[in-house]
């Protein structure tokens, strides 16, 4: 065998060029990639062998076949020579590399060796069941030309295939029978050249529209929903080799297509008839596109808001961008909609790959509407409904927190949100009938009206769910609202559910749900008076099970005995005969670390205070005190010692 065919891929040297005869991909600075092969080794590199692909791709598309069938089958090599086109080609690439008559004696010696190849090595029958063993048979002759071997039984095994689907579904065949990440590469090069076809494309894709064709395509490389089931054979079948193996050839190949696809001159949407000026269609071209940006958009540790494809495919994006969106088409774009319709347009606008001039064009046009005088009042009128009003402030707050804004700007501007909120609410008196100031308890309807809206994200950030936090907190332990709300529920599976309902929603603005119904209460105090107030404040809660002790020993014996692990929180007395407060939170820390414990004395001073916490107390409160600072400080010791969910 002649030397060269020992040779190892070599790096291949890249040099400037021109559009071509076939007209070649062409890269972001629109210029075609070119590379420079010496010798026939050089030809079956990675970048030589799209090389090749590109500049001969009419003769590729139109025979259906990819530039590796091109390069180990002497048939398909002789079929171009025989084309007209063969020569001009070869003379374009050498104008092209500056190496005018070098690339003919070079195209024909990979002939030769092709042919002496398959003559010393015939290429095997390949079948799913031994293509596994037979692959690795072939690689196992070494370096290029075991690579060479396997690739020239692929492109044997194709042979008769007439169209790209029929060559991906027989490459799909051999690589769905076998785990081997050595004899899958072979597969993966060749299915990555048919979709670097645009012919190819549209053969696994059924000929599929634009829209149909981009989703099928992105959904493909980014894997970020399931395949449909109405999609193509070729593209369920390749979703489910991808899921099963790494192939970032084969996703290479897929983003290359979506760039060249993405400069074709289609549309996602067309105009409807009642769309005299387009605007609604470029409406919805401007949505899809957000939507194809966003898939596209990578987070990954280090390279979050890079997009898949790096700066190319952000370049294809915005190229096709440019044309929809400048500083003159911004307000047709958002025509014929109310305030918040345009600026839930804006801030996608804001996050797709803008140029310079457009991104500039769209903030000033956002922080225009902000900065208006009666922006306020704007905003308000998008809704009729008190909570729709407070449910889309909320929205706009979190689109700006989420905007492109510098960090500064965001702030300020979600202050501006949040104090529009806070004045509705104070104006309304939303808020009034739940605060100190009110005569009665408010009707449990009343605050579950404000439990929904804040399950459903309907205040904003800052003052206005602070306020509403501190509203809620209190009112949904009250026991008026407990015993309306909690204990009437016909059943314990009822109740368990308006349980987790509320914990839920209360979340939305940071409040804690204690089920005081569920918590089970030692009071310990030597005398019954406070004894017996303490457990009436617990009862006024909801609390169903309270247990009772007269001093610190009865208490341990309770704690320390078989039903002591029941227990959810200890309300301990500080001075007591046998045991006082503090002997009793030592043994206690000493078996239960994390049981609440809130400590009752008359002696809150700082010495006092200082040995409680140096064994762990969970709060203490100080004789005397109203069934009101109870309530707050058992809730405040619940929450703290985990007890909330």
């Amino acid at each position: 065998m002649a030397a060269a065919d020992i040779h190892e891929e070599r790096t291949p040297m890249a040099s400037d060029s021109a559009a071509t005869l076939d007209s070649p991909e062409l890269d972001s600075d629109g210029a075609v990639e070119s590379v420079e092969c010496r010798e026939p080794a050089d030809f079956y590199g990675p970048a030589a062998r799209d090389s090749v692909g590109r500049f001969c791709r009419r003769f590729l598309d139109e025979n259906a076949l990819t530039a590796t069938e091109l390069l180990h089958n002497n048939r398909h090599q002789n079929a171009l020579s025989n084309t007209p086109t063969f020569v001009a080609i070869l003379g374009q690439v050498e104008r092209v590399q500056n190496r005018k008559g070098a690339l003919t004696p070079l195209v024909n010696e990979v002939a030769r060796l092709t042919r002496e190849r398959a003559k010393d090595n015939p290429p095997p029958e390949l079948t799913p069941e031994r293509y596994s063993q037979t692959a690795g048979i072939l690689l196992g002759k070494g370096g290029l030309l075991g690579r060479f071997l396997v690739d020239a039984a692929l492109a044997q095994h194709l042979i008769a295939e007439r169209t790209f689907a029929d060559k991906a579904k027989a490459l799909l065949t051999l690589a769905e029978a076998t785990e081997d990440a050595d004899a899958l590469a072979p597969i993966e090069r060749l299915l990555a050249d048919i979709l670097s076809s645009e012919v190819g494309t549209a053969s696994c894709a059924q000929d599929a529209a634009f829209p149909t064709l981009i989703d099928l395509i992105v959904t493909l490389a980014v894997a970020d929903r399931p395949m449909p089931d109405t999609a193509p054979p070729v593209f369920r079948r390749l979703a489910a080799l991808m899921a099963r193996a790494a192939m970032p050839g084969l996703t290479d190949a897929l983003i290359r297509a979506f760039r060249r696809d993405m400069a074709r001159p289609h549309f996602f949407t067309i105009a409807s008839a009642g769309d005299m000026h387009g605007i609604d269609a470029i409406q919805r071209e401007i949505l899809a596109l957000s939507e194809v940006s966003s898939r596209l958009r990578r987070s990954e540790p280090g390279i979050d808001g890079a997009y898949l494809g790096g700066a190319k495919t952000e370049a294809a994006l915005q190229r096709r961008t440019a044309l929809l969106v400048n500083e003159d088409t911004i307000p047709e774009i958002t025509k014929g909609r109310n305030l918040v319709q345009k600026l839930r347009v804006l801030f996608l606008l804001q996050k797709m790959p803008l140029s310079p001039s457009a991104a500039r064009a769209v903030n000033a046009y956002l922080k225009g509407f902000f900065d208006a005088r009666d922006f306020p009042g704007r905003i308000l009128d998008c809704w009729k409904e008190r909570g729709e009003k407070l449910k889309g402030l909320a929205e706009v707050q979190a689109m700006v927190a989420a905007s492109a804004f510098p960090a500064e700007d965001r702030d300020w501007l979600c202050t501006q949100v949040d104090d529009i909120q806070s004045s509705f609410l104070r104006t309304q008196r939303i808020l009034l009938p739940l605060t100190h100031t009110a005569k009665e308890d408010p009707h449990p309807d009343i605050v579950l009206d404000l439990v929904r809206l804040a399950g459903e994200g309907a205040f904003c950030k800052g003052k206005s769910r602070m306020a509403v936090a501190r509203a809620l907190y209190r009112q949904t332990h009250r026991p008026r609202f407990v015993r309306g709300f909690l204990l009437s529920a016909p059943s314990s599976k009822e109740r368990l559910a308006r349980v987790e309902w509320l914990r839920k929603s209360l979340a939305g603005v940071g409040v804690p749900f204690v089920d005081l119904p569920s918590r089970r209460v030692l009071v310990v105090d030597d005398e019954e008076g406070p004894r017996n107030f303490v457990a009436s404040v617990l009862r006024d809660l909801g609390v169903a099970q309270i247990d009772t002790a007269a001093d610190g020993q009865e208490a341990l014996d309770r704690l320390l005995g078989q039903q002591g692990g029941d227990c959810d929180l200890v309300i301990c007395d500080w001075m007591m005969p046998r045991r006082n407060g503090l002997e009793v939170l030592k043994r206690v820390r000493a078996v239960r670390p994390d049981l609440p414990f809130l400590m009752v004395t008359a002696l809150a001073t700082l010495d006092a205070v200082k040995q409680a916490l140096a064994h762990q107390v969970s709060a203490y409160i100080a004789k005397p005190f109203t069934p009101d600072q109870l309530e707050e400080k058992i809730f405040l010791v619940l929450a703290q010692s985990g007890m909330v969910e």
